[in-house]
This record gives C-alpha cells, structure tokens and sequence, in this order.
C-alpha cells in the first residue's frame, strides 16, 4: 500500500480509509442488528405503548424517550408516530411531545459508545450470535440479535480507532483541530455527514472514536453531535416525500425543534462543555492529548445529553403552538375517497409486528362494514325497493377494496423474516380478511337476489313474518360482531362465548322454522313462493354465523 507525504510526514492513507471505511460498514450493520433485535424483541408494544401513553405533553415525551431508547433508532419512532397520525391514534399535539422524546431517547446510543467496551466486542458477537442460532424461545434469539449487533458495532469502532491511530503524530491535522474557528464548521460536518450515511449515532460514535485518540477538542466534538441532529433532520424530510399531509407535519416538528434547539444550543456551547467536564470523570493524573483521549469522550457523550435536554426543556412550553404553526403551515385536505386504507403504513413494514398491528385494525376497519352490510340488509330484503336493493349491492364494493388493499399489505408483510408468532398472526389475518369479504358476498350475491326474486314474485311480508326473521337477523349481526372485537382485541372469554352460541341458534332457527311451516299451511297466496324465499333467507343468515364462529376460532386460546 502507498505511504504517502503531506506537509513532510508520511500516512498510509490506502489503508486508514479501507480500515476507517470498514469500521464505519461494521458500525452501520452493528447498529441495525441492535435495531432489529430489539423491535423484534419489543413486538407490538411498541404500538401499544405510543397509543397508550401519549396522552399528554409529559408523557409524549416519556414514550418517546422510552420507545428510542429501547430499539436505538429515532428513525423508527418518528415512522411509528407517523402511522399512528396517519390512522388518527395520535393528534399532532401529542406527536410533538413523542417527537422530542425521541430527540432525547437517541443520547442514550451516546452514553453506551462512550464506555470503553471495545474489549468485549468478540465476546458479545461470540455469546449473541449462539443465542441467535440455538434458543428455542424466539425473544431470546431476538436478544441474541441485538447483543450480537452491538458487539459488531463495538469491532466496527475498534477498527475505525486503529485505522486513525497515525493521525495521532500527524503534526498538521492536530494543528488543524486545534485552530479556533468558532462551532459552524463542525456542525456543518456533523450535518452532512449524517445526512449521508443516514445515520446521527455513527456520526457521533466517531467522533468519540476519535475523541477517544486525543484527535477531538471537546467544543469541537459538541458542535459536530450538535450537527448530527441536524443531519436526522434532512433525512426526515427526505422521508416525507411522497407521503401524505400527516408525514410531511411530523417531519416539520423535527426539522424545526433541531434546527431552532441547535442553532440556540450553538451559544451555550462553552457553558455546556463547562457542566459536562464538570460532571464527567477526570483524568488528572494525565496530561496532554492522554489526558484529552481519556476524558474526551465521556464529556461529549455528557454535552450531547445536556444539549438534547435543553432543548426538549425549551420547546416543552410550546408544544401546542409549535402542532399550530405546522397545520397553518401544511393544511390537510379530506380525503376524496371513503374506502382508503387508514391503518396501513408502508413505512412500517420493516417492523413486521407493528404492521401487522395496523393490518389489525385495519381488520376491525373492514369488520365494521361487514356488520353494518349484514344490519341493514334484511330490512331491505323484506320490505325495500328494487332502488335500495341496487344501492345495498353497490356498497359491496367498499369492502371489496379493503380487503384488496388488506391482502396486498399482508401479502409485503409476508415478505419480510417472520418469527414463527408472526407468522400465526398473518395467517390468522389472511383467514379473517377473507372471511369478512365473503360475508360481504352473501349480502350483495345472495340476500339482494333474494330480496329482488321478493319483489318480482309480489310476495307480502306479514308483521310475524318481519318480526320472526328480523330476530334470527339481529343475533347473527350481533354474533358477527361479537367475533370481530373478539379477534382484533384478543379477547379470548368473547370468542368463547360466539362459538358456545350454537344451542342458542339453533334454537331461534327451530321458532323460524316453525314459523314457515305455520305460514305455508296458511291459506294465503304465494305461500309456496313466500316459504322458499323465507328458508333461502334464513340459510344464508346461519352462514354468516357460521364465518362469525371461524373468525373467532382465530383468537388464539379461545378453541
């Protein structure tokens, strides 16, 4: 390899970039198997957590700091936050407060690269990765995903230290770091380089890296984790291209709790970097860059800290004005269109138990047409007109679309690397999907052929009639119903008590089917026509019930 001279000295400049290049590519992959793991460790909590504890400012924060401290990507909290506007789970006042616990839930990758852990890197990949390939439980293999990527994360900034080792002795690039230039220069270099590699946390793992050679001031090393922020702030708003309204909000509120929180953290640099050496261990037994290599990283890890909490503490008076300015800014325009999809974010599907989360409630969604087609069907089918007949028919084609939409998004969740409960919930999903879809069919195939044949046939609907048929109706819509709450809660007790229905069914079919033997014994005309039509009705009312009890089959533990 080329030794080449600069300014009189010589530097293996071939193999720094290849050993600095590898470094960074192992640091990359380290930090996404930490993210993987740990979202498939966490699972649909997740969701549950940011759509049950958002309900205030504070707590907003709390979920936010919570949920990016715990699966180590912002990224991944501000797509959730925007699913969750997308689907209205979340108003814009409660995403600000998760947006800026997000923010501050991200220092937390600060404080851990800041330990000297390098040491233990191989221990870690070594005990991770058995984890991985030999756990039954799949939590404890997700957690063998994370460990082991944290312990590439930790090789990949061992790698990056040797490979910047010669800068070390190199006279001019210590002069160069050691010039006074003010804060802008390195937060513009802290900015462009996270808005390449897309990544805050690799920006600021090497500036510790490099902090931790004695290569780094500490005014120096806050500007350039100041300009990090900035940087997320460019890949958010790359992000929002071609999403809806909701996504282009929520990347405002980052854009702008950074770029207002760094430019005014940029005064308070010295101040920061006073409390951090404060608070931070020292090293005065050392001297020189020694001293500077030993103390270095920790103070910056601390300033980052700091700098991220003064912000948070700045904007959190202001979260409702900030939600204010951002939809006088980009108002919403209501949807054209009834029958979209509301849950389903494509942004989420890297995180297969979040979508299918969604794809649940995008279930529920589709559930409550099928019922409201099943209610308001055997009123028309008795007594409307051919008009309302037709317009009954018509509404099939909503929940034709949603199941469409359903399956395709199932279909990309499918895709993705699926532990072996992820892949029950899908094909429990698939199953209900369909389900709710034929159910749709039996009203605008069956029922309204039924109803029209009525009208053709000119046969009268008697008040008993009416009242015997409409019953059996309202139990089936009722049972239907109590089967879809049941699948998309989990709830297991009202499963159970859908598919212990059967005596009660039959027992409402045996009073119908009385009925019918009354009425075609009547002496009344087209009581032949009128019992055909009737039993016909009936049959296919009993097949909604019978969708009903398989749709509750799929709540696990409730068969």
């Amino acid at each position: 390899m080329d030794i080449v001279n600069i300014g009189g000295e010589d530097l293996p400049l071939g193999l720094m970039f290849m050993g600095f290049a590898g470094g960074l590519a192992l640091f990359l992959h380290g930090m996404n198997g930490v993210t993987s793991g740990l979202k498939g460790l966490a699972g649909t909590s997740l969701s549950r957590v940011l759509s049950r504890m958002s309900g205030n400012r504070f707590t907003g924060v709390a979920t936010g700091m919570l949920v990016t401290a715990t699966i180590q990507s912002s990224t991944v909290t501000m797509v959730l936050v925007i699913g969750f506007l997308s689907a209205g789970l979340l108003t814009l006042v409660q995403s600000v407060g998760v947006i800026i616990g997000a923010n501050v839930g991200t220092t937390i990758t600060a404080q851990i690269i800041a330990f000297d852990v390098v040491s233990y890197a191989l221990a870690m990949i070594a005990g991770g990765v058995l984890a991985e390939f030999t756990a039954r439980r799949e939590q404890i293999r997700q957690l063998g995903t994370a460990i082991a990527g944290l312990g590439i994360l930790f090789l990949g900034m061992g790698v990056m230290q040797s490979a910047m080792a010669p800068l070390q002795d190199y006279q001019p690039f210590l002069e160069l770091m050691a010039t006074e230039r003010g804060p802008l220069p390195g937060v513009l270099i802290g900015a462009g380089f996270t808005a390449v590699i897309q990544s805050s946390s690799a920006t600021i793992g090497i500036i510790i890296v490099m902090a931790s050679q004695g290569l780094v001031p500490l005014e120096t090393g806050i500007a350039i984790a100041l300009g990090a922020s900035l940087g997320t702030a460019v890949t958010t708003m790359l992000a929002t291209i071609g999403r809806p309204p909701v996504a282009l909000r929520a990347g405002l509120i980052h854009v702008t709790f950074n770029l207002v929180g760094v430019t005014i953290m940029l005064f308070l640099i010295e101040p920061i970097a006073q409390l951090a050496t404060a608070i931070s261990p020292s090293a005065d037994e050392l001297t020189g860059r020694a001293q500077l290599a030993e103390e270095a990283p920790r103070q910056i890890a601390n300033a980052y800290t700091l700098a991220k909490t003064g912000m948070l503490l700045l904007f959190l008076p202001f979260t409702r004005r900030l939600a204010g300015f951002v939809e006088r800014f980009v108002p919403l325009r209501p949807s054209e269109i009834g029958v979209e999809p509301k849950y389903l974010d494509e942004d989420v599907l890297s995180a297969p138990a979040v979508a299918l989360d969604l794809a649940r409630k995008e279930v529920a969604r589709l559930g409550k047409r099928a019922v409201a087609q099943v209610e308001r069907s055997i009123p028309l089918v008795l007594i409307g007109n051919s008009t309302e007949l037709t317009a009954l028919a018509e509404r099939d084609h909503e929940i034709d679309e949603l199941h469409e939409a359903i399956l395709a998004y199932l279909r990309r969740i499918g895709d993705s690397a699926l532990s072996e409960t992820e892949g029950k919930d899908l094909q429990a999903l698939l199953a209900v999907t369909s389900y709710l879809e034929l159910v749709g069919d039996i009203v605008q195939h069956e029922l309204v052929r039924i109803g029209f044949r009525r009208i053709e046939e000119g046969i009268p609907i008697s008040d008993a009639s009416l009242e015997v048929v409409g019953d059996f109706h309202a139990k089936m819509a009722e049972l239907l119903r109590d089967a879809i709450q049941a699948f998309t809660e989990q709830d297991v007790e009202l499963a159970r008590s859908v598919l212990d229905a059967k005596p009660e069914v039959d027992e409402l079919l045996g009073h119908v089917a009385q009925h019918h033997v009354t009425r075609i014994s009547a002496d009344a005309p087209q009581r032949v026509a009128a019992y055909a039509r009737g039993t016909e009705t009936i049959e296919h009312l009993r097949r909604v019930y019978t969708f009903a009890k398989r749709i509750a089959r799929n709540v696990p533990g409730a068969v």
